[in-house]
């Protein structure tokens, strides 16, 4: 009997689409999660991640990314493959597809409506060898007529043979559906099982991680330890050593210094004696000359001393012996040993002070105390905490979690939400839930100033006329040679290091100068170096690369400030600006002269040049999970770039963005530009793709929260954001 013919129905959009790149499959792999993205989506997610793994960016399940760096060996999605063939068949007809037993792509195939999947004719005359494929129904590809009738299971074969279909009723067409559907449920109950499973497993392997890390690091801390120790003993010995040379050595230089005097003087007399004989041998020898020379002799006679050497006796010495008990001990006992230990901490014991608000994309923290089953807070270095806020959608939005260890049984756990909305919070210690805590709310951010990083204003703008002028203050106090030092003149770049240190690009005093968060002026550089410095980055060793757009070089600096080489001696740029690195340390930068971005080797070797032809005025630009962004200010929109190939992949603006000028990426994986409409002054926040999420500033102006020319822009570690308000003179922190 055949078996009816399924209803295929055209592919929609969101299956056919990878939810990390938003555009249409390309080579399918399927992550054991079941979630499937492109092969170049996971290369690229593997190339931007700091461990052997990535995370699935669904459902956030990690995945172990292979020796080669490839996820090449993730299993292709046969389903998504068909869907795409069956697309290309609608838009192209007879267009060539793949063969699901192959691999290989055919122009002249068939479709087995039984099996779902296209077949090569090779490989069909395999399938059909089988018993049970007798009865399956398939086309070739050149057989079909109206493509529109083949979803429709109605097609009749323009030549050849056909099956006898047999007619079903409406009722037991629903029956074999929901039999289908109810076996197809019992099948994937084990699936699911299998990945939850996996997923535990993966936890168990990422406790064992960070108890390895944990015990590396405690080791480490010992021998540095030990080393401190020794070396203090070391100063001591070196010392003593020393005082004992000096109070050695002053009898010696004493009697040293009394025999060069005695030496001198009887050189001196003997000079004398031979100078008057010498005369005596022409004039003769007179007798107040011999009288002279008698006394010369006296005088050498007086100073003979029998005791003048000083007596030392040679045979004490003072040498240096090495305590063997130490090095026998260490041999034997070692610096520490392994033990294995049960943690005497229990899940359902241990206490949590939990924070007040929270906040998407700032930081909030939360204190965990670890106790043994009588409530007592304890202590065990292998206690391994996780933190999850489950969204109503499922997902943890959880990102950049720490967890400071005060090696006492509190924790401080740091997290940053993704999403806003009411989520229910999981904490665990060893993998077992610490308590019961109610849904909560995470509040939307409301992009408020904190603060403005300034020691005056000295400047300011003159919209109308786009002049500058001074503003005249008579009341202000004359200003100090330090207070000169921490004003900035127009601030144009800026970027933050780990350590949560800001550093800004000060174009008109040639220099660059950094802040600590709060603002207090920590020191300044670059002095002489930099002319008209404007892009500047950090790479993760905090080796600080500077562009200079008064002579076209890129200096670096090391993370004191002090020179370090040229990385580029300006001989290819012209009036470059905004600069970023990728995970590589490659460098790409703004070469806005000759109107394209280019990308340099980590030495300053240009590889190749992305936009050439498709930029007008490119003013930023940032390397992020495999592509570049670059805000071209005068097309008024931003581009974006394959960073493997440059070619350009989309771009995107909204009519109130006007121009974009400084980018940067937040905590919650947002695009931030900041951008110039006429009167408005402002920072957008979009999604990677493009999507308009909110936008914070306002009309230009001068007080807390308005901006004047925001020319770059970066996040802190907490999330706050830190603006460049060029010419106000200023940098503003938003929270």
């Amino acid at each position: 009997m055949d078996s009816p013919t399924p209803n295929l129905g055209l592919p929609k959009r969101e299956e056919i689409t990878c939810p990390q790149c938003n555009n249409i499959y390309t080579n399918p792999k399927q992550l054991p999660c079941l979630h499937v993205l492109c092969l170049e989506c996971l290369n690229n997610l593997a190339t931007t991640s700091a461990q052997d793994k990535i995370k699935c960016p669904i459902c956030q399940i990690e995945v172990h990314v292979s020796d080669s760096g490839s996820m090449e060996n993730l299993p292709n999605c046969l389903h998504v493959n068909n869907l795409l063939d069956i697309l290309a068949i609608k838009e192209h007809h007879a267009s060539s597809v793949t063969c699901v037993n192959c691999d290989q792509t055919f122009e002249e195939a068939s479709y087995c409506f039984h099996c779902d999947r296209f077949w090569c004719q090779a490989c069909l005359n395999a399938h059909n060898v089988l018993k049970e494929n007798k009865l399956h129904r398939v086309l070739a590809l050149k057989e079909i007529g109206d493509f529109e009738d083949v979803l429709k299971g109605s097609v009749t074969p323009v030549a050849g043979p056909s099956s006898e279909q047999k007619d079903h009723s409406s009722e037991d067409m629903t029956a074999i559906i929901n039999d289908i559907s109810r076996r197809l449920d019992a099948a994937r109950e084990p699936s699911r099982k299998i990945t939850s499973c996996i997923h535990v497993l993966e936890e168990n392997t990422r406790l064992v991680d960070y108890r390895s890390r944990t015990n590396k690091e405690r080791i480490q801390r010992t021998v540095n330890s030990l080393i401190l120790t020794l070396q203090q003993k070391e100063q001591e010995l070196v010392a003593e050593v020393e005082n004992q040379t000096i109070k050695a050595k002053e009898p010696l230089e004493k009697s040293k210094g009394e025999l060069q005097e005695k030496l001198k003087q009887r050189e001196q007399f003997i000079s004398q004696i031979e100078a008057l004989i010498q005369r005596s041998k022409t004039a003769g020898l007179l007798p107040s000359t011999k009288l002279i020379i008698d006394e010369l002799f006296e005088g050498l006679q007086e100073l003979e001393d029998p005791d003048m050497l000083s007596t030392t006796e040679w045979k004490t010495v003072t040498t240096f012996a090495k305590n063997n008990e130490i090095f026998q001990s260490l041999q034997s006992l070692g610096i520490g040993h392994l033990t294995t230990t049960k943690t005497a901490t229990e899940a359902n014991q241990c206490s949590v002070k939990w924070f007040q608000t929270a906040t998407v994309g700032l930081e909030a923290e939360i204190e965990v105390i670890t106790r043994n089953s009588e409530g007592k807070q304890c202590y065990c270095p292998g206690d391994y905490m996780t933190l999850q806020l489950i969204s109503a959608e499922d997902r943890n939005t959880v990102v950049e979690t720490k967890i400071t260890d005060y090696n006492n049984g509190s924790y401080k756990i740091s997290f940053i939400p993704r999403e806003g909305g009411h989520h229910l919070p999981t904490i665990q210690v060893n993998g077992e839930t610490v308590g019961g805590f109610p849904p909560l709310l995470i509040n939307q951010r409301s992009y408020l100033s904190v603060r403005a990083i300034m020691d005056g204003v000295i400047e300011t703008q003159t919209l109308q006329h786009n002049v500058f002028h001074r503003v005249a203050q008579a009341s202000r106090p004359a200003r100090s040679r330090e207070m000169e030092e921490k004003t900035l003149k127009r601030p144009w770049g800026v970027t933050v290091n780990d350590k949560n240190e800001i550093f800004v690009t000060d174009l008109r005093n040639n220099r660059i100068v950094v802040f600590n968060e709060v603002g207090t002026f920590i020191r300044s550089f670059g002095h002489k170096l930099v002319k008209h410095p404007s892009g500047i980055c950090i790479n993760s060793k905090g080796m600080i690369f500077v562009v200079n757009r008064g002579n076209d070089k890129i200096l670096l600096f090391n993370s004191k400030g002090e020179y370090v080489t040229t990385v580029h001696n300006g001989d290819l740029l012209k009036q470059p600006r905004g600069i970023s690195l990728d995970p590589q340390g490659n460098i790409f930068v703004c070469d806005t002269g000759n109107k394209c971005v280019r990308f340099l080797s980590p030495n300053g070797s240009i590889l190749k040049t992305i936009g050439k032809g498709g930029l007008q005025f490119p003013f930023d630009c940032l390397s992020y999970n495999g592509k570049v962004y670059v805000s071209d200010r005068d097309s008024l929109l931003i581009k974006v770039f394959s960073a493997n190939n440059g070619s350009i992949l989309h771009e995107f603006g909204v009519q109130s963005l006007g121009e974009p000028l400084g980018l940067a990426v937040d905590k919650t994986g947002h695009l931030l530009v900041s951008g110039i409409l006429s009167n408005y002054h402002r920072v957008f926040v979009f999604t990677m793709d493009g999507r308009l999420v909110t936008k914070f500033g306002g009309s230009f102006g001068g007080e807390l929260g308005q901006l004047n020319t925001p020319t770059s822009v970066s996040v802190l570690t907490n999330g706050r954001i830190v603006v460049c308000d060029c010419l106000n003179f200023r940098l503003q922190v938003f929270a």
